[in-house]
């Protein structure tokens, strides 16, 4: 059950118990796995084999054995290229299979067949199996770094590369995605937590703001469309998974700085104008080893500044004309202020309109900062925690349009803000080699609080809406201000996965 109250608890328990055998290479949510058989060349499968699955980078290292029908698997492993794989057996040639990329969700399945030894030399075989994902049974598709780093992108709004994926698309003008005609009912993770904003059901922070993570944060996208399994639960629609960068044991980093301005910009051809525009976006990101092997961190953050004044004017009937003129005669020959007025009133109630006319200044500005540290105390133990922080702030910025003719822009207009906090705790461990249980604790945190401010206010008088001969728009808005939702949402989650056999074993071992 899911509460939509300010303060929410949402405690949710998932045991994946799986008949002997099954189990092998089942992926928890935001990680992969990599599992296969162990054959010879006649085909006959061959138990007892050291299997070592090793990402160097990441200080990841599984010490393996094929069971009685030849299988290994590698469960809980952080998506990433250059997994090597190599499987020995005294009186065999060496296997191996280097540079393997996992994805996030992804199954690698893979055929080591092994040779036997002809002469008392070790010779070590390099080959190119076939890999494939024989056990999935999802629509899914990932977005990977590549495509993140290198194709272009409005605003670094990183969750648009979705669109990538067979069939979504953007629904309406507010940026929604849309699975198979469906808007609303979607799912959204990070890292395997919920970061749903519940109550319009959208990512956190909504679609006004530019985005709710950096882009540099993030290292790919699991994209599922149909058939998922329910450890995902109540999407409708899709379900978007963000899988965020960590560190390794190399440094890397990143510095970035983009600017954009209406001399950059190409004027529309039925506009008279280039409209005034004015962004700076910037942010550096920091990851490598403080233990190597064993401490990783990672760290973003990255600042937005933007500038983009509204042209407001009122260019509509029944009191002015397409080109903002005072209309003086209305279409049945009276005047628009006549009698019992005097000459003075009807200047002053024109002149009342003059507020609508004007430039009113807007910006959009935030601050991003993420931050993950991962800890392997074991090969068979690796916990990690993270954090990312949004704050946005944009003065007069509900209305986004360049230019509004209808008085929106001063009667109709506020100020928006948006803050959304969510961290979360994992501890992934291996009780066995076919058993798996990752326990994790997610917070998140919505707000999102819309005003008026004093600049588009009566001077004098404050607040107040009007609406003159259904004329709308003439004062200021009334919808505001508004907190609009504010979540603060709680979760837990232990998932156990593994053949029923090994998950027996394990928890009699814990007795």
């Amino acid at each position: 059950m899911r509460f939509l109250h300010n303060h929410t608890l949402f405690l949710f328990t998932a045991a994946g118990l799986a008949i002997a055998g099954s189990a092998f290479g089942q992926a928890v949510a935001g990680l992969g796995a990599i599992s296969g058989t162990v054959s010879d060349a006649s085909g006959a499968r061959v138990p007892g084999a050291t299997v070592i699955v090793a990402n160097p980078d990441l200080g990841i290292r599984r010490n393996l054995v094929s069971n009685d029908a030849g299988m290994f698997s590698a469960t809980s492993l952080n998506p990433s290229g250059h997994y090597n794989v190599s499987v020995t057996k005294p009186g065999f040639v060496k296997w191996e299979q280097p540079d393997l990329e996992l994805t996030v969700g992804q199954n690698l399945v893979i055929d080591a067949v092994i040779q036997v030894a002809g002469s008392a030399v070790q010779v070590d075989l390099v080959t190119s199996s076939v890999i494939v994902e024989q056990t999935k049974t999802d629509v899914s598709q990932t977005v990977n770094a590549d495509q993140i780093l290198n194709l272009p992108i409005n605003g670094r709004r990183v969750d648009s590369f979705v669109l990538l994926a067979p069939a979504v698309v953007p629904d309406s003008t507010f940026g929604l995605l849309s699975f198979r005609g469906i808007a609303g009912g979607n799912n959204f993770l990070t890292d395997g937590n919920d970061t749903t904003e519940q109550y319009f059901n959208e990512n956190a922070g909504r679609t006004r703001i530019a985005t709710q993570i950096s882009q540099d944060a993030v290292q790919e996208f699991q994209v599922l469309s149909a058939n998922y399994t329910a450890e995902f639960g109540r999407a409708l629609g899709g379900i978007v998974n963000t899988v965020t960068k960590s560190g390794s044991n190399q440094l890397h980093g990143t510095a970035y700085w983009f600017f954009r301005n209406q001399d950059l910009n190409a004027r529309d051809p039925f506009a008279t104008t280039n409209p005034a525009e004015r962004r700076h976006q910037a942010g550096a990101s920091l990851g490598g080893k403080l233990i190597r092997d064993k401490l990783f961190y990672f760290f973003n953050q990255e600042t937005v500044r933007r500038d983009f004044p509204l042209s407001a004017s009122l260019s509509t009937p029944p009191f002015f004309t397409s080109t903002g003129q005072f209309v003086t005669t209305q279409p049945n020959g009276q005047p628009t202020c006549g009698a019992p007025a005097t000459a003075d009133q009807c200047n002053a109630a024109i002149h009342f309109f003059d507020r609508q006319f004007q430039t009113v200044d807007r910006s959009a500005n935030s601050e991003l900062a993420f931050g993950k540290l991962d800890w392997r105390p074991s090969e068979r133990n690796s916990i990690s925690a993270s954090f990312n922080y949004l704050r946005f702030l944009s003065p007069n910025g509900i209305q986004t349009a360049a230019a509004l003719t209808t008085g929106g822009g001063v009667g109709n207009n506020a100020s928006s803000t948006v803050r959304s906090r969510y961290g979360r705790f994992s501890w992934t461990s291996l009780p066995n080699a076919t058993t798996v249980n990752e326990f994790r604790f997610g917070w998140f945190k919505d707000k999102q609080f819309d005003y008026v401010g004093h600049n588009l206010a009566f001077p004098g008088i404050g607040l107040l809406g009007i609406t003159v001969q259904g004329q709308l728009n003439v004062g200021t808005a009334t919808d505001y201000p508004r907190l609009n939702p504010s979540e603060n949402r709680y979760q837990f989650v232990d998932s156990l996965v593994g053949s029923m056999a090994a998950i027996r074993s394990s928890l009699a071992s814990t007795r």
